[in-house]
């Protein structure tokens, strides 16, 4: 058997023992999650909305009390509200339990309760009818007599089936108790036999292994690197995974083997490169020393021949001028010039113009049965091999190069040639351009003798005309400024002189009226001693209510002259954000009533129970906005709306968003006459409103949005607007929770 199958079959009985204990776990565990789904998920949300109703319950027989000795007709409504909602709040809780009943025995205590709720409501709806005839001791008596008494029944019958899940409860607690015992029993157990499977396995594979390891371990042992050729090679005798060893011990020899043929070869092109790079840093040294292009052929023939093995080179360099282009013989090496021999090719004459024009190289293998002459240019003979080389600079031909050899040329020789054409064109580049340069350099020198002196001519005159130009700049930059600053003064007295009017005119209005009401009334008082009681008590309360305008007026003012001079206290303290709804009910539902509108109040459930900002200020952004919208609404609906943001959704830059660990969003929403897109930043503005009719239909100083927005500021936040013409506003107000260090004076 080969040593994988041993290992698979000793691993395989292990895998096959943790199946079966995770199967038995997997059942003993489904028990337990069964008992805890029971305790979690069925008993213990019973009797939290047992607990919840009762605790409903309790508020809403509180409130039954509250309202049997209450004499004020607000808090009365106030009392009848939270009755309503605890009652809807009961009987959900009480829905609940009906529908989830499940296979509970508890039928008729839930029957009980529902039906001891509905005769205490009852009794509560004949509380009520009798409080509305005015007969609170008949309705403080059937409070005492009925009510109490189905309170005590109700409670008793609920207090029984609290008592009941609260049983079932612990009875599955101790179920799951004993099963998870069980399971720590089993555990132990099945990792005790899955250990000495384990143990007996891998004694089983090692020992049969161990031998047959051993030999293919002196074997190695008597491993030489640089004898792989002489060394034996291992007889694999068996099939199984030590057999796979040995023959890839023999591979690796065979692979070494193959290696070092191949490292002979890799140091054979190691010592070609640095051959061709050794010619190449001569090649290169050569071009620095050389004084002109005749010097540098003779030179390069003499280094680059010997290297190739050429037995004679010519070397051709371009010539043109206004009618042709030519290639001449520049310079030659083993070749006497003999009187026939060609000086000069034009292109696409002979090789040597033909290699000019393609760009291209010419090797031509000269076969042995040839009895005539080769003619390359300058040479008759019969050679073994004639190689023309183009000299390229910059896409054109600069120079050929012939070599001839009597035998053939390697291709080492080709790989130098190669690596030699581009450098050798630059090369000549650079000596040519070099001559030229100084011809140039000579002509350059008197032309610059000539200009500089019409150089300091010409700066002298620059000089004078950039002091004139610079002059005449700055003082139009001047010009430019002192009539900007006459203009900017001149819009903002005009503004000003505007507000001004617009301000003492709107103020004239909002306080001669009620200045007038108060005159009037007191004079009609004084005239009149003998009026009575009921009627000095309504002049008395019109009196009150004017001067009460007459001090809003005046702490509006105020308010934002402090905000202005940077007066206001600003304090730090816990706002429970939880009674927002009531504190807006209480100051906006009567007016509500009144002007017969919607008011509809929504606070998010993921708002903290409690903000630190400035209570105080808070509270004023938010009925200065509700004032307004009752104010300018006439018909339709006002709504106010409390919603946690995160700080990535500040419209505006607030440096406290940042870094506040929570923020929120309040607003302000009506079906009122709405605000023109033109008009929107206006109504901030102190003392102006959208437009003179609204002054005059509606009333108010325009200081309440401006105060409004300065407050926001000074809390750290800021306000929004959206709204339509005809169709209704929305104001945002965005407030993010101050810190600690931010509660000072403003």
């Amino acid at each position: 058997m080969s040593y994988r199958k041993k290992q698979l079959l000793g691993f395989g009985a292990i895998l096959f023992a943790l199946m079966i204990l995770l199967v038995t776990l997997a059942a003993m565990l489904d028990g337990v999650k069964q008992n805890l789904s029971e305790i979690m998920d069925d008993r213990y949300d019973k009797v939290s909305h047992s607990a919840a109703f009762r605790n409903n319950f309790a508020y809403l027989d509180s409130e039954v009390g509250y309202l049997l000795n209450e004499t004020d007709p607000k808090q009365a409504a106030a009392h009848l509200a939270q009755m309503d909602r605890r009652s809807q709040a009961a009987y959900s809780h009480l829905a609940y339990l009906q529908m989830h009943m499940g296979r509970d025995v508890n039928t008729d205590l839930l029957g009980s309760i529902q039906q001891g709720m509905e005769r205490y409501m009852d009794v509560l709806e004949r509380i009520e009818t009798t409080l509305g005839r005015g007969n609170a001791e008949q309705a403080a008596t059937l409070f005492v007599e009925e009510a109490q008494g189905i309170r005590s029944n109700l409670l008793r019958n609920l207090s029984e089936y609290t008592m009941l899940q609260e049983e079932k409860m612990q009875m599955a607690y101790r179920q799951a108790d004993r099963r998870f015992a069980d399971i720590l029993n089993v555990s132990a157990l099945s990792a005790l036999a899955i250990t000495c499977i384990g143990v007996l396995s891998a004694m089983w594979v090692i020992r049969g292994t161990a031998n047959s390891l051993r030999r293919i371990t002196d074997m190695m042992d008597r491993f030489d690197p640089g004898a792989v050729e002489h060394m034996s090679r291992l007889e694999i005798g068996t099939h199984d995974e030590i057999g796979n060893i040995a023959q890839g011990y023999n591979h690796m020899l065979d692979a070494l083997e193959e290696h070092n043929g191949r490292v002979r070869e890799f140091n054979q092109r190691i010592e070609d490169n640095h051959w061709l790079q050794t010619r190449l840093n001569e090649l290169v040294l050569l071009y620095h020393q050389v004084p002109s292009p005749s010097e540098l052929a003779h030179r390069f023939l003499s280094t680059v021949a010997p290297a190739v093995g050429a037995s004679s080179g010519i070397f051709y360099i371009r010539e043109s001028n206004k009618r042709e282009t030519v290639f001449v013989r520049l310079a030659s090496y083993a070749d006497r010039e003999p009187l026939d021999t060609t000086q000069r090719f034009q292109l696409g004459e002979g090789l040597i113009g033909q290699a000019a024009v393609d760009g291209r190289e010419i090797l031509i293998d000269v076969p042995e049965s040839y009895s005539g002459l080769i003619r390359s240019g300058s040479i008759e003979y019969r050679p073994k091999q004639i190689w023309i080389i183009p000299i390229s600079a910059d896409d054109r031909v600069e120079a050929v190069v012939e070599l001839t050899s009597l035998h053939a040329f390697s291709p080492l020789h080709r790989r130098l040639i190669e690596q030699m054409r581009s450098t050798l064109g630059i090369a000549l580049q650079s000596v040519s351009g070099r001559a030229e340069v100084e011809r140039l350099l000579i002509e350059s020198q008197t032309l610059t003798e000539e200009l500089r002196v019409q150089q300091e001519e010409l700066r002298s005159v620059n000089v004078q005309l950039q002091q004139q130009y610079s002059q005449a700049e700055e003082s139009r930059n001047e010009l430019l400024e002192a009539q900007l600053e006459l203009e900017s003064t001149a819009e903002e007295l005009r503004q000003s002189s505007q507000y001004k009017s617009e301000f003492l005119a709107n103020m004239s209005h909002e306080l001669r009226t009620p200045l007038n009401s108060i005159l009037i009334l007191s004079q009609l008082i004084a005239e009149n001693p003998e009026s009575s009681e009921q009627e000095r008590e309504n002049y008395a309360e019109i009196i009150h209510r004017s001067g009460q305008d007459l001090l809003d007026i005046v702490n509006d003012v105020l308010d934002l002259s402090k905000v202005e001079a940077g007066m206001l206290d600003i304090t730090r303290e816990a706002v429970s954000l939880r009674d927002f709804p009531e504190l807006v009910y209480y100051g906006f539902d009567a007016l509500a009533r009144q002007k017969n509108l919607e008011f509809e109040v929504t606070v998010a459930d993921d708002i903290p129970e409690f903000f630190y900002t400035d209570g105080k200020r808070f509270q004023q952004i938010v009925k200065n906005l509700l004032s307004n919208a009752f104010k300018f609404t006439s018909t339709g609906k006002v709504t106010c709306t409390l919603q946690k943001i995160t700080n990535l959704e500040f419209p505006c830059m607030v440096p406290q968003a940042s870094t506040a660990q929570s923020a929120i969003a309040v607003t302000v929403s009506d079906t009122g006459i709405g605000i023109a897109e033109d008009k929107r930043e206006i109504i901030f503005e102190a003392f102006r409103q959208a437009d003179g009719s609204t002054e005059r239909m509606y009333g108010g100083t325009g200081l309440g949005l401006s105060i409004c927005r300065e407050l926001s500021r000074l809390l750290g936040g800021c306000m929004t607007l959206d709204s339509t013409l005809g169709k209704g506003s929305s104001f945002t107000l965005y407030l993010p929770e101050m810190p600690e260090q931010a509660a000072s004076s403003a």
